[in-house]
């Protein structure tokens, strides 16, 4: 192996990382760093642009499948949807203790870098799993249509249960932090990229069922339990400004 350190830069997408992982085996560079093009800022280390090559790409996943499992395979897979930085090292790491110990790999969590990308995923699945509770539709015409904010790219890990449960309904969720949206439409559903979109108004209806909904909502509130602190431990204040009844009357009352 080269001693001389490197910035792998790469496009992004989970085939650019296993053709990095190809290259540090075969090219013998080890990377300082591993960074998306988006994200790459120059330094004193030498750059070396990965380019995605698929046919690499699929060596690489057939290996990791075959000597690992689908299950780490898969693991990966969703690590690279984290937000946190230094992952794709984490994961490079991973990938590498992996090959040598095999599908336990992801049983050793005393081992710093196996327990390190654990965290990061760790991370990521807790906001799925608050994603799926909290994503609210508006109806625009015969669209439902909802905005959210996560800290992760979190859309391909939670389109499977939204379009299971309204796979007979047109609605698009528009991941806001990084320009992507979930669209499903007549039985078929994709992920687009979609920055800076102006997204419609609600209807009439909506409007009157929102009003209603907030009605309801501050009936039921007890003014003498009111805790902004502690609603703030269940739901995070970021998400509040895609809630309809966290109208601007009650942000207001936060800041």
């Amino acid at each position: 192996m080269n001693n001389e350190k490197v910035i792998y830069v790469y496009d992004g997408s989970f085939e650019g990382f296993l053709c990095c992982v190809y290259n540090f085996y075969y090219n013998r560079l080890k990377p300082a760093d591993i960074v998306p093009m988006n994200e790459y800022e120059p330094s004193f280390y030498q750059t070396v642009e990965i380019e995605t090559d698929f046919e690499q790409a699929y060596k690489v996943k057939f290996a990791i499948e075959e000597q690992m499992g689908y299950e780490n395979l898969n693991f990966l897979r969703e690590c690279l949807l984290s937000c946190r930085k230094n992952k794709e090292m984490h994961m490079l790491n991973y990938a590498v203790k992996g090959f040598k110990m095999g599908g336990k790999i992801k049983n050793m969590l005393t081992d710093p870098d196996v327990n390190r990308l654990f965290k990061v995923h760790t991370h990521l699945e807790r906001e799925r799993r608050m994603y799926l509770g909290i994503v609210r539709f508006y109806k625009s015409g015969d669209v439902y249509i909802s905005c959210i904010q996560p800290k992760n790219r979190i859309l391909p890990l939670i389109a499977w249960h939204f379009c299971t449960r309204f796979s007979s309904q047109r609605f698009m969720i528009y991941d806001k932090t990084h320009g992507q949206a979930l669209i499903n439409s007549d039985g078929e559903n994709r992920i687009v990229f979609a920055d800076d979109i102006q997204l419609p108004p609600p209807d009439e209806n909506e409007l009157a069922t929102q009003k209603l909904w907030k009605g309801f909502y501050d009936a039921i509130a007890i003014k003498e339990r009111y805790n902004p602190r502690c609603r703030m431990s269940f739901m995070p204040k970021r998400v509040w400004n895609n809630l309809p009844e966290m109208g601007k009357d009650v942000l207001d009352r936060q800041n």
